[in-house]
């Protein structure tokens, strides 16, 4: 049932067994779990079924360490959660990712990856993915059938990465599956209801119940068994933090471990590859194989990265973002409308997108002149020199680093809770791995004799543009031991016998992998393991503290 909380009256209780916090892919996978079972679960949604800026504002949270994007554009506040920004790739994280790495401190989870396996046979299935086999053997024949080769037997430290991508009719989860959950009788889903306090006991080791509020003002109880957070890598630790009024420093942080070890995936396009004959496995956005949809790129072997001491990494080869041509036809336009030489940055809205002044669109066509040049020749000549030349675009592990991370700021929202503030910080070992990775997926392309390199790396000035992947992960991450992580093996907060966490927060580590399909899978286990053993019955000691 879809509720809106809006029309509830003030002071509500309501009690469940279990209750979500958050409706994105992880709160939603886990409250399908539980359809046509005997557990009544609520899920908190804090938007409604569309976007809404008023809601969206709920993230307008900061960031003091690199650059970054702004945090409420990284995340979507509405049925769906950030499957609504998503393009659906998904990929499982490579055996290497789950493994203690000398190199790389703090790397290790508490499962293994097979342990993993069956829950992501399922999460293909949840997504609306192939078979679960992303290794190339198994898709060799069919791309051979489609002309698309892959790389010579004699390719040596590189591989093929594989990925499969979610139709676009399975993309928006609250699409999806809305009709599951009006139609599930099990399942309360509560539109509009934002979490403003987590309530415990007076020793802090178990949840009693949330403080809900609507933007309009009214506030309401719900009191459950057990409780998950599941509003991702920035919201998760928020409440967390914000949860002190019984345990000072917040739930599950008494050593100081929630919101540590916020990771990204650094992602920068940087250098070209110029190939001499075609490969368009590896040189498209993706493509289609029958009903499926897949993209490719270059990896790193497990080999190459022990021996050489590197981050998960990939490559992808795309055709060039000639990025001065919607600048120079902006300028054009500009010219023709009589506009002024610098308006302010903020008047560059109107011609298309966030903050692009005029001086902004110039310095990118200076910048770019070469290729300018290029492409008149090229059109001039009527030759095509450019046809086979590719922007090598770099996406990399991050190693988990306590001093990247996210903490509660002094500003509030409009419901009074502390926003939140990103400090996200990179480590030596993550440009390292950028640029010797680069180095050598490019020197295998030209040993091999496929293809010639031009590599931009050189000096601090070319890091300028790198940037995230809008994957936030680590800040509540998974270790058995509370000195080190904030969730054990099950995902249960230490500490605290009722509450768990859903999400990529979870995350020793990053992985190269696009997060989702890990999430999904994470959270169809979570969800095995409250039916099993992880709801206590708490009924009369929730009863009785609502009374008092």
């Amino acid at each position: 049932m879809l509720i809106d909380a809006r029309t509830l009256p003030e002071d509500t209780v309501i009690e469940q067994d279990i209750c979500i916090i958050g409706a994105g892919a992880a709160g939603i996978t886990l409250a399908r779990e539980f359809i046509d079972r005997s557990e009544q679960v609520c899920l908190l949604e804090s938007g409604g079924m569309d976007f809404d800026e008023a809601t969206q504002s709920l993230y307008g949270d900061k960031n003091i360490g690199n650059s970054y994007y702004p945090l409420k554009e990284t995340r979507a506040r509405y049925l769906g959660g950030s499957t609504n920004l998503w393009g659906g790739w998904s990929r499982p994280l490579d055996e290497i990712d789950f493994e203690d790495r000398p190199w790389m401190p703090n790397s290790g989870w508490s499962i293994a990856r097979d342990e993993l396996v069956p829950y992501y046979q399922r999460a293909q299935q949840v997504c609306n993915l192939g078979p679960f086999e992303y290794e190339l053997d198994y898709w060799q024949d069919r791309f051979k059938q489609r002309q698309y080769q892959p790389l010579p037997t004699t390719a040596k430290d590189i591989t093929t990465c594989l990925w499969q991508i979610i139709p676009p009719t399975h993309l928006r989860f609250g699409q999806v599956f809305k009709t599951e959950l009006e139609r599930a009788k099990n399942i309360d889903t509560y539109l509009y209801a934002n979490v403003v306090d987590i309530e415990t006991n007076d020793t802090a080791q178990s949840v009693t119940r949330l403080r809900v509020a609507t933007l309009e003002g009214k506030k309401f109880w719900i009191a459950a068994k057990a409780f998950v957070l599941a509003t991702g890598g920035i919201e998760n630790p928020r409440l967390l933090l914000a949860a002190n009024k019984v345990q000072n420093t917040g739930l599950g942080n008494q050593y100081d471990r929630v919101g540590r070890y916020f990771m990204e995936h650094p992602y920068i396009i940087s250098g070209r590859v110029r190939l001499f004959e075609p490969l368009p496995l590896y040189t498209q956005k993706n493509f289609q194989l029958g009903e499926m949809f897949m993209g490719v790129g270059l990896g790193l072997t497990k080999e190459v990265q022990k021996r050489e001491q590197l981050l998960n990494f990939g490559a992808r080869l795309l055709p060039l973002q000639e990025e001065w041509v919607e600048s120079f036809n902006r300028l054009r336009g500009r010219q023709k409308k009589g506009h002024k030489a610098f308006p302010t940055i903020h008047e560059g809205r109107k011609y298309g997108r966030e903050e692009v002044s005029v001086l902004e669109d110039a310095l990118k066509v200076m910048t770019n002149l070469d290729r300018i040049a290029l492409k008149a020749y090229e059109k001039l000549s009527k030759s095509k020199i450019t046809a086979l030349t590719y922007d090598t675009h770099l996406i990399a592990e991050q190693a988990p680093n306590p001093d990247s991370r996210v903490t509660l700021s002094s500003e509030r929202d409009r419901l009074g809770l502390n926003r939140a503030k990103l400090d996200w910080r990179l480590t030596p070992l993550d440009k390292h791995t950028i640029k010797r990775s680069q180095e050598i997926i490019t020197g295998e392309i030209e040993r091999l004799g496929l293809g010639k390199a031009t590599l931009e790396l050189t000096d601090e000035s070319s890091w300028q543009h790198l940037t995230g992947s809008y994957h936030h992960m680590g800040t509540t991450r998974m270790d058995n031991n509370p000195r080190h992580g904030v969730v054990n093996e099950n995902c249960r907060v230490h500490g605290v016998s009722n509450l768990y966490v859903a999400g990529s927060s979870v995350f020793p580590t990053s992985g190269l992998s696009n997060p989702t399909l890990t999430i999904i899978a994470l959270s169809i286990r979570l969800a095995d393991y409250l039916k099993t053993s992880g709801i206590e019955d708490r009924r009369g000691y929730v009863e009785s503290t609502i009374s008092a």
